[in-house]
C-alpha cells in the first residue's frame, strides 16, 4: 500500500481532467466528491475506480462539460434541473445546493435532476445539507441490476436511500445504502480481490442462487430484505425517474458498459431547514440524547462497538485528512497509465508521501 495526500490527489484528478477537455469548473467539483469517497474509505465511489472511465466517457462525448444545465421552477419549494448529461456530480451538486438555498426560505426545498450521469455517493450530498444545518435526503436511479421480489431477470437499479443530519460532534448521522443485498461497488470490491458475494444476495444467468460476483453481468442482484428492499428500490425509480423525466428501469445506461449514448440518470433531492422545526441547539441536544442511548445499548456477545451510520466513515475522514489515504500500488499503476496518456504529471509511487 502507498499513502498519498488529500492534496496530491485533488491535484492530480484536476490535471487530468483539464487535459481530457473537462471545464475547470466541473473538474474542481468532480475531483473533490470522488476524494471525499477515498477519505472514508469508500473507494468504489473515489478517483481510482470512477476516474478513469469518467475519463473515457468525457473524451468520448457521453459526458458533456461544461455542459447547458437549466432549471425550471415547479413550485416556490420545487425545481426541476435538466443536467444536459453533464457530470452526475457536477448536477447533484447544484441540485443539493439550490434544494438547502429553498429550504432557507421555505422551510423545505426539493430538486428533481433529468438528463444525468452516475453522482457518486449519495450521502457527500447529505453531508453538504447537514453542513448547512439541514436534515438532507438524495435518490438516485442506476443501471438496471436488480430483479424484483421473486423475480429472476433485472428491472430496478441498486438505487440508493441516502439521509444525513448534523450531529453536535460534528460527524454527520449519514445513511447511504443500495436497496438490494449488496451494492453494486461491493459486488466491484470482491470481484477485484477474488472473494464470494454473500449467500442469498444474487442469482446467475439461469436463474439459480450464486456467490460468483463475474457472475452477476449476465444475472442479475436481489434486493435487500426480499419484497422490503424492492419496495424502496421502486420508491427511488419512481422518485427519480419516472417523476423527472428521465431513463427509467432497464432504458438507464451503464457506466462500464453503455458506449452509444449518455446513462440518463436521474436523481431526487431534499432538503429540510431543522431552525423552522424547532431551535438547531435543541434539535442537537435531543439527538445527542437518542445517539447516546445506541451507544450505550449493551451489545450482542461478541459484537463490534455499536455506532451511528456515518460515524466510522467519519473517523475515517479525519484520520485519513491528517495521515493520507492508504492505496492499493496497482491502482495508483493504472491511473499513472492514464497520466502518460493525457501527458499528465503522474501520481508518485513512492511508499509514503503524507504529511508528517
Amino acid at each position: 500500500m502507498l499513502t498519498l495526500t488529500k492534496a496530491e490527489l485533488k491535484e492530480f484528478a484536476v490535471n487530468l481532467l483539464l487535459a481530457a477537455k473537462s471545464s475547470s469548473e466541473d473538474a474542481e467539483i468532480v475531483s473533490e466528491s470522488l476524494i471525499w469517497a477515498d477519505l472514508r474509505a469508500r473507494h468504489g465511489h473515489g478517483m481510482f475506480v470512477r476516474l478513469p472511465n469518467l475519463i473515457q466517457r468525457l473524451v468520448r462525448g457521453l459526458i458533456c462539460s461544461p455542459a447547458k444545465m437549466y432549471w425550471t421552477p415547479i413550485a416556490p419549494a420545487a425545481h426541476l434541473l435538466d443536467a444536459d448529461f453533464g457530470f452526475g456530480q457536477v448536477a447533484a451538486c447544484l441540485a443539493m445546493d439550490k434544494a438547502i438555498a429553498l429550504s432557507k426560505t421555505e422551510g423545505i426545498g426539493l430538486v428533481a435532476v433529468r438528463h444525468s450521469n452516475h453522482y457518486g455517493a449519495a450521502s457527500y450530498y447529505c453531508a453538504r445539507a447537514a453542513e448547512a444545518g439541514c436534515i438532507g435526503f438524495a435518490f438516485t436511479n442506476s443501471v438496471a441490476k436488480v430483479a424484483p421480489f421473486g423475480g429472476r431477470k433485472p428491472v430496478l437499479g441498486t438505487n440508493p436511500v441516502g439521509f444525513g443530519c448534523p450531529t453536535p460532534s460534528g460527524v454527520p448521522v449519514l445513511v447511504d445504502f443500495s436497496t438490494s443485498a449488496i451494492a453494486g461497488s461491493s459486488v466491484w470490491d470482491i470481484s477485484a480481490t477474488g472473494g464470494q458475494l454473500p449467500t442469498g444476495a444474487a442469482l446467475d444467468v439461469d436463474g439459480q442462487p450464486t456467490t460468483d460476483p463475474s457472475a452477476v453481468a449476465e444475472g442479475c442482484l436481489l434486493p435487500a430484505a426480499g419484497p422490503k428492499g424492492f419496495g424502496l428500490g421502486l420508491m427511488v425509480e419512481i422518485l427519480s425517474g419516472v417523476l423527472t423525466g428521465a431513463a427509467i428501469g432497464r432504458e438507464v445506461g451503464s457506466l462500464l458498459h453503455t458506449w452509444d449514448r449518455p446513462t440518463d440518470t436521474g436523481h431526487l433531492f431534499i432538503a429540510i431547514q431543522i431552525d423552522g422545526f424547532l431551535p438547531e441547539e435543541l434539535f442537537l441536544d435531543r439527538l445527542k440524547r437518542l445517539l447516546g442511548w445506541i451507544a450505550e445499548c449493551p451489545r450482542q456477545s461478541g459484537g463490534q462497538p455499536i455506532r451511528y451510520p456515518g460515524q466510522l466513515r467519519g473517523q475515517y475522514g479525519v484520520r485519513y485528512e491528517r495521515d493520507g489515504i492508504p492505496v492499493d500500488e496497482r491502482a495508483v499503476h493504472l491511473l499513472n497509465r492514464l497520466a502518460d496518456e493525457f501527458n499528465v504529471k503522474r501520481l508518485s509511487e513512492e511508499p509514503s508521501l503524507a504529511a508528517s
